[in-house]
């Protein structure tokens, strides 16, 4: 039977920022200037012609309200685990 490995990918503002909680950004995360820091992030496009170049299949795709009323939405992706 086969094994699988899974990313978790947030995503802000159609970018991905986070994958299994490391961000994803060419520069620093900077919080006073979060713009800027999400425009180093790879579009969501990219990472996942990225990704699937690399084995891994999207599984589902989740958007949640925040309590602040932000829309979060987070990307599922598997592949088959390498031995």
């Amino acid at each position: 039977m086969p094994r699988f490995e899974y990313m978790v990918c947030a995503l802000q503002f159609n970018r991905v920022t986070f994958v299994n909680g490391d961000w994803q950004g060419s520069q620093p995360l900077d919080p006073q200037n979060p713009s800027e820091s999400f425009a180093s992030c790879p579009t969501v496009w990219d990472y996942l012609q990225t990704a699937g170049q690399q084995g891994w299949e999207l599984v589902t795709a989740l958007e949640q309200t925040a309590p602040d009323a932000q829309k979060m939405q987070t990307l599922y992706l598997k592949r088959v685990a390498k031995n």
